[in-house]
């Protein structure tokens, strides 16, 4: 775990008293792990991999407060994980986005009710080599590379999977339903597009921001040869030639074009782990993870402030 996580976890095991109170029953302490309760019991979390050390994170001080709580992280691209949920392969995931109405409708037919908690919003961050031309890149050029059109500027658009959420949000910003044949490439995981994006003065990364903000110790010196791009704003009353990064200021105020919500999405049907897990999240100790971690929360926990004399 890394230091912030750290801090992050003592503060959460201090200020916890309120929140076990509210979910531990005196009966439910003699349980076992296997029986499946809000804080213990086991678990499978299908999590979108341009999301993951956030939820990692938050994961990892969870089940510090909750021992008895065993899950498991399964990082996976976007499509996979739909894929899970609709076959019942998997019941809680955490994604950039809700289900579709015809993908809720799986679970309307078999009399689930879904609870979806947001908890999160975070930001595509564009990403380029050091040695790049360009140290920024119009939402304009964006779309026309997404269309098959030419942009102002040689360029190519690098994916961390083809069926990555970072592909079906941009493909729906740029109103179009098909990759097109040249400028856009995929890889295997963010790793990857690091590396080839260092390697390629006119390649541009298209990466989850929480991987820059939360790098895992074996991706910083990958992130060290790399510059985040800086994209125009399209927030009404500003410039429109303003060039913003996705800081957590400007994930917050709204001026980074390209930001998402993230959702816990949990299809158990039944008061069970996930909603341990989803209410967490939210919760005040949750949201301050999402914080220190660069992210924006949803819900801004409060700050209290001792003045002494």
């Amino acid at each position: 775990m890394k230091k912030s996580t750290v801090r992050a976890a003592l503060l959460a095991a201090v200020s916890l008293g309120m929140f076990i109170a509210c979910q531990e029953k005196p009966s439910e302490t003699k349980q076992s792990v296997a029986e499946d309760t809000m804080i213990a019991g086991t678990l499978n979390i299908q999590v979108d991999s341009t999301i993951e050390p956030i939820v990692e994170d938050v994961l990892a001080v969870f089940q510090s407060v909750y021992p008895r709580a065993v899950v498991t992280q399964v990082n996976r691209n976007e499509a996979d994980i739909v894929k899970a949920l609709l076959t019942d392969a998997a019941s809680v995931a955490v994604l950039s986005r809700k289900l579709t109405e015809g993908e809720e409708a799986h679970f309307a037919k078999v009399g689930i009710k879904p609870r979806v908690t947001a908890f999160a919003t975070d930001a595509l961050a564009f990403v380029a080599s050091k040695a790049a031309k360009d140290s920024i890149i119009s939402v304009d050029d964006i779309y026309k590379i997404l269309r098959g059109e030419e942009p102002s500027s040689a360029k190519q658009l690098v994916f961390d999977n083809a069926n990555s959420s970072t592909v079906s949000y941009l493909m729906m910003k740029a109103g179009v339903d098909k990759i097109p044949l040249k400028n856009v490439y995929s890889l295997k995981n963010t790793a990857e597009v690091l590396t080839f994006v260092d390697k390629n003065t006119t390649a541009i990364g298209v990466i989850g921001v929480n991987w820059l903000v939360q790098t895992p110790t074996e991706l910083v010196q990958s992130v060290e040869k790399i510059q985040v791009l800086g994209v125009n704003t399209v927030k009404k009353g500003t410039a429109g030639n303003e060039y913003q990064k996705p800081s957590q200021s400007n994930i917050a105020a709204g001026s980074y074009p390209f930001t998402r919500t993230l959702y816990l999405l949990n299809y158990q049907g039944k008061q069970a782990l996930g909603m341990g897990f989803a209410n967490y999240l939210s919760a005040p100790e949750g949201q301050r993870i999402v914080l220190k971690s660069g992210l924006v929360p949803v819900n801004i926990p409060p700050r209290e402030i001792e003045i002494t004399k």
